[in-house]
């Protein structure tokens, strides 16, 4: 007996239907918008029910030419059922983007696909698909195994496989994703970043949005203290550094990464008070319903200023070697460890990334993710990494004024970090790092 393969649609969740007074119907789904021209009564009410519940396209024949303009604007969820039982739904993230190119007899996934767990069912979704594909049951999810693909004697794999290679989910083999620059280029994790963290999709968070406010506390700005010995520094005269620091053109011009140290004449600890003063202190905090804003040197969004500076101190004048966290509030150094096994890998990590030798001062940057991610969603991450950058460039500018090495650095040991503070990487983690010492003499400004 041969499976019955069918369809019912619905609206997607995020959508919205008015009618006007003149009976022009429009759909709404922030940022667009579509008109459906004049309908009757009954249309109207057959769209308010695709609202409503899913309906079987088989009691939407006289509906026909509608229901290709929604699908084709990516209006609708779709949902393919066998023998009563639903497989999956195609639920589109914008309009549809038609395939012109006949689908080859071998597929493969995609290598930018993911399966994800979505309560009880799995989604598969690419960042190069228009669609995420909803599987609701075991076997279609076993279908997507390399021999399954290929396989094509199931009525609804053959379906399943022509609407994973109309979504893009699916690619001809050999794999089409490796024979073009374009996509070879990207690597899977790269490209999803870019992907979700720039684009605004229908029913997925984007943006501020507060989404944690009721149910959990917004982080403070200030983190516990570690309970460490404490290292005061004295505010650097700003008055001073206003009228004999080079100009900003000056210093935007003579800014270079700087790898190596004057070990016979290290950092002092003045210094290293004034440098992380003049880039991170905490200007001002203001408290807004319950969440806190902060002012520093840098810019961040949304006032949140997630970052905290870690120094790894090797060699500084006047400073005990080890790790110490940034107090930005009080401007002092709070004591966390000694050199221990995980201080030194932490160093080893900067000197390889750097290519020179151990830094005097290994900045570690770390982010409290919280305080970003309780009140943005999918650009959270990405806005954590440019006020990384901001931070990198205010230290560059900074140093190079006050005639020191400044060098920043591509990576760092993260596991290292984690085993030495005790810290929930999850909670707080390192997102950069950033060198710092004396100028050696030849290279002097």
């Amino acid at each position: 007996m041969t499976s019955q393969i069918e369809e019912t649609v619905r609206f997607r969740p995020d959508v919205a239907g008015i009618a006007a007074p003149d009976a022009s119907y429009y759909l709404l789904s922030w940022p667009h918008s579509m008109s459906m021209g004049r309908l009757s009564v009954e249309q109207q009410a057959l769209l308010h029910r695709l609202g409503r519940e899913a309906i079987p396209v088989k009691e939407l024949r006289d509906f026909e030419a509608h229901l290709d303009l929604l699908r084709a604007g990516g209006w609708l969820h779709v949902t393919v059922t066998c023998d009563g039982r639903d497989l999956y739904t195609v639920e589109p993230e914008g309009p549809e983007v038609p395939r012109t190119d006949e689908m080859p007899p071998d597929l493969a996934l995609s290598r930018f696909a993911i399966a994800r767990r979505d309560g009880t069912e799995v989604v598969l979704e690419s960042p190069r698909s228009w669609c995420r594909v909803r599987l609701h049951t075991s076997q279609a999810l076993a279908w997507l195994g390399p021999s399954r693909l290929a396989d094509d004697d199931v009525p609804a794999l053959r379906r399943l496989r022509r609407d994973l290679w109309g979504a893009g989910l699916a690619v001809s083999q050999p794999d089409e994703e490796d024979a073009q620059l374009s996509t070879c280029q990207w690597q899977p994790h790269e490209l999803w970043f870019h992907h979700r963290s720039r684009t605004r999709w229908p029913g997925t968070p984007h943006g501020k949005s507060d989404w944690a406010a009721g149910t959990f506390d917004a982080p403070a700005a200030r983190r516990a203290p570690l309970g460490g010995e404490v290292v005061s520094f004295a505010p650097p005269d700003l008055g001073r550094a206003r009228d004999n620091d080079p100009s900003l053109t000056a210093v935007l011009e003579d800014r270079r990464s700087v790898r190596r140290h004057d070990d016979a004449n290290p950092l002092s600890v003045a210094q290293l008070g004034d440098f992380l003063y003049r880039c991170a202190r905490d200007r001002g905090i203001h408290r807004v319903n319950g969440v806190d804003h902060v002012n520093r040197p840098f810019p961040s969004g949304g006032a949140m200023h997630e970052l905290e500076i870690y120094t790894v101190v090797r060699k500084v004048s006047g400073l005990q070697p080890g790790l110490y966290h940034y107090d930005s509030q009080h401007h002092r150094l709070e004591r966390i460890t000694e050199t221990t096994l995980q201080v030194r890998r932490l160093l080893r990590a900067g000197a390889m990334s750097a290519a020179a030798s151990e830094p005097q001062v290994l900045l570690l940057i770390t982010a409290r993710f919280g305080r970003v991610m309780w009140q943005y969603r999918s650009m959270a991450y990405s806005l954590i990494m440019k006020h990384v950058g901001v931070l990198f460039q205010t230290m560059y500018l900074v140093a190079t004024a006050m005639g020191l090495a400044p060098c920043a650095l591509g990576g760092g040991d993260h596991a290292a970090f984690a085993e030495a503070t005790g810290l929930d990487p999850l909670e707080e983690g390192t997102v950069g790092e950033f060198s710092l010492g004396s100028l050696p003499p030849e290279t002097g400004r």
